[in-house]
């Protein structure tokens, strides 16, 4: 695909890395000199220093095989006009990045078609379903919902209870029915992989597992976990994100929620919409304000400021003092692949989320989505099976040995209904099946399926 993208902010930069590593053509806009003059040592991509929106730049010639614009700059307006502007001059598909809610009321008072815009990105919306997810599941690492939730990608550390131990994948599935769950991934320290029968497995082995929404209990239980509830909250930070997500944890109203803030004004003004939690005035990188706040009582710590070295500290913290499920979000992509040997299993990242989000929504030829699993070398890609498809009718396990060694069809969804597949089951005409794959075989797939 030819990919224009507005804004080399972190976003920016992470949608251009992920996208140009699948072989998309990518063009990047942005208006900072100094930032212009770094990237073009370290991105094989074209890059355009132009500041806001100008003609020498936005003109037919450059929009008129443009497959996806994508507006992340730093500014919502000019997203907005950028897209509007990218469309008439014949970008395909539009997508901006929007963090103001109030233009939320846009899909009320203003047609989105009249802009030419595809798709509105939230981030913080997209953050925050996935804390929400994260405090629904504790035992849980990772909450992908696909199909609006009708099928669950979950991820979950197997912990020194489990009597998996030990055990082989073909002997686990002579242990628990997994007619109902597949293992796709299996995380070992650093390295992720698809798993076979033979994959012996170990304490601390972090699974990758699609299920049905209503079996997830029985992949923690598998894990060596209790059922859990979490119920004792305790958030740091004072941007956007703490807010919608304090909106969204008191609409749920399954939870006691405490937000520690550094500022006094966000203090009150959260005290002022947050009707039904305690906002305390306060650092919580001071040990003291953890104890006297009643973190030992905690049963999840968020550490969300826009800071990602007080986030790390206050969630280190928190871990000292005996909370071990915390949340801690980290912008900068390159701290996360260390986040795990420091303690910290679950970390937020809003171009990941962002991404994703985007990734989900795009389309080119038969693959109808992709995004990568944070942290891994792992890609999660969605096909379209047509006519002209040659693996109709073969049962997974001979389609098994055609496809990559590191590949796994992990789930097909059939007229509206998901099906986590076994050996047995065969693809069908007008099946989406979603296949995972680690990124040097990306390109092999997508020619078999896409």
């Amino acid at each position: 695909m030819n990919i224009i993208i507005y804004g080399a902010g972190k976003t920016g930069q992470y949608l251009t890395k992920i996208m140009s590593a699948e072989g998309n053509d990518i063009t990047l806009i942005e208006s900072n000199s100094v930032l212009c003059n770094r990237l073009r040592g370290s991105l094989d991509v074209s890059i355009i220093e132009s500041q806001g929106i100008k003609t020498d730049v936005f003109n037919s010639e450059i929009f008129s095989d443009c497959d996806l614009f994508i507006g992340v700059s730093s500014v919502d307006e000019l997203n907005i006009l950028s897209c509007s502007a990218a469309k008439k001059l014949g970008a395909k598909k539009v997508v901006a990045r929007v963090r103001n809610d109030d233009y939320d009321f846009m899909e009320h008072i203003i047609d989105l078609d009249h802009f030419g815009i595809d798709l509105i990105i939230h981030p913080e919306k997209e953050l925050s379903r996935e804390l929400v997810n994260l405090l629904k599941y504790p035992s849980a690492i990772d909450v992908y919902e696909l199909y609006k939730g009708k099928i669950m990608l979950i991820s979950t550390i197997v912990c020194n209870k489990s009597n998996i131990i030990g055990k082989s994948l073909g002997e686990i599935s002579k242990m628990y029915p997994l007619n109902y769950l597949r293992i796709v991934v299996i995380e070992r320290g650093t390295k992720a992989i698809i798993p076979k029968g033979d994959f012996v497995v170990e304490e601390n082995d972090k699974f990758f597992i699609i299920v049905g929404k209503k079996n997830i209990n029985d992949v923690f239980k598998m894990t060596g976990y209790k059922l859990e509830k979490s119920k004792e909250i305790m958030i740091h930070g004072k941007g956007k994100l703490v807010e919608t997500l304090g909106k969204e944890l008191e609409r749920i109203g399954d939870f006691n929620i405490k937000i520690i803030v550094s500022d006094e004004n966000r203090a009150a003004h959260f005290s002022e919409i947050l009707t039904n939690s305690l906002v305390v005035c306060g650092e919580a990188t001071d040990i003291n304000i953890l104890a006297a706040e009643g973190i030992i009582e905690t049963d999840f710590f968020l550490a969300l400021t826009g800071n990602d070295e007080t986030n790390i500290v206050s969630s280190l913290l928190a871990n000292h003092l005996e909370v071990h499920k915390t949340i801690t979000r980290i912008e900068k992509t390159d701290y996360l692949p260390i986040t795990k040997t420091i303690g910290l299993s679950r970390c937020v990242n809003s171009s990941i989320s962002t991404s994703n989000a985007i990734m989900r929504f795009v389309k080119h030829g038969k693959v109808l989505s992709s995004s990568t699993l944070k942290g891994t070398n792992i890609v999660m890609i969605t096909f379209e099976v047509s006519s002209d498809s040659k693996y109709i009718g073969i049962p997974l396990i001979e389609l098994q040995e055609k496809i990559p060694k590191d590949s796994i069809i992990g789930a097909i969804y059939r007229n509206g209904v998901p099906i986590v597949p076994s050996g047995s089951n065969m693809i069908k005409l007008e099946d989406e099946i979603i296949v995972f794959s680690e990124k040097d075989s990306l390109m092999k797939v997508e020619k078999m399926f896409g």
